[in-house]
């Protein structure tokens, strides 16, 4: 009995199945780190997620900050971190500025009528006021004639426009808009008393509490989940590498060290597919 061609047909679909293989993995890259970087636009304001752990730092420490050195280290390549203001990145990434953005930055459905998104971890929108004030609240309306801070280029403005609309319409006295371009400078003015209270995620307050408690309190949580997610130009392959790769970082248990070493809950890891 010849049994070469047996082994021979063995070789020959072990040889196509490693090159499939190979094929696969060099695919598992999106088409933007093929320079052999990986660049991001990332403002280091809002800590938890990205912020300068101290002056001098040349980049920002956070989880969204590790989760981007974690991508560049799975494809590898180097990540780069472009600081911009938050109005300004996702401008900056259409403007092919960098090759995406990492940075506190919701899914919203107007976000990703034009860009591609990755969610990779849930939050909550909160009201939150300095520890030491004496604001309560029952509901959003009771935010009526107090002065509101909430960093500009962001859904928290929305969402006060909106309540204001519902103030007026009620007869009440709307809440008083203040924006500032930078998530810590709302936390700064709640803490000094220029502003009653603030809009933000319950990340970052938690993680100011951490870091001095009783600083701040939450004052109302919304009910709904919100979405951090990874953006993109549109482009299916590059978005499935990315998604692929946050599995993967996911399953591997990356994602939940760098949780626990922000003290964010893991069960936040689990989000919705976007």
């Amino acid at each position: 009995m010849n049994i070469r061609p047996l082994k021979l047909a063995a070789l020959v679909g072990l040889l196509t199945a490693t090159a499939a293989s190979s094929l696969l993995a060099a695919e598992a890259k999106p088409s933007f780190v093929n320079s052999g970087s990986f660049q991001v636009c990332s403002d280091p304001t809002f800590p938890p997620l990205e912020f300068f752990e101290k002056a001098g730092d040349r980049e920002p420490s956070g989880f969204d900050a590790d989760l981007i050195r974690a991508l560049a280290k799975h494809w590898g390549v180097k990540p780069r971190f472009i600081v911009t203001e938050f109005t300004g990145l996702l401008p900056g990434l259409d403007a092919k500025r960098c090759d995406a953005v990492i940075s506190g930055t919701l899914i919203t459905p107007e976000r990703i009528q034009k860009l591609n998104a990755v969610a990779y971890l849930s939050s909550a929108t909160v009201v939150f006021g300095s520890g030491k004030g004496d604001l309560k609240l029952n509901s959003l309306e009771d935010l009526s004639g107090k002065v509101v801070a909430v960093q500009s280029g962001t859904r928290y403005v929305a969402i006060m426009e909106k309540l204001n609309e519902d103030l007026k319409a009620a007869g009440k006295t709307p809440a008083v808009l203040q924006t500032y371009p930078k998530g810590s400078d709302v936390a700064q003015q709640v803490l000094v008393g220029r502003a009653a209270a603030g809009l933000s995620q319950d990340t970052e307050v938690a993680y100011r509490e951490l870091q001095n408690p009783g600083q701040f309190k939450t004052l109302y949580s919304f009910p709904e989940k919100d979405i951090f997610g990874a953006y993109m130009r549109p482009n299916p392959q590059d978005k499935q590498a990315v998604q692929d790769a946050v599995s993967a970082l996911k399953a591997d248990g990356t994602l939940k060290a760098i949780a626990e070493k922000w003290k964010l809950d893991p069960v936040n890891l689990e989000t919705a597919a976007q």
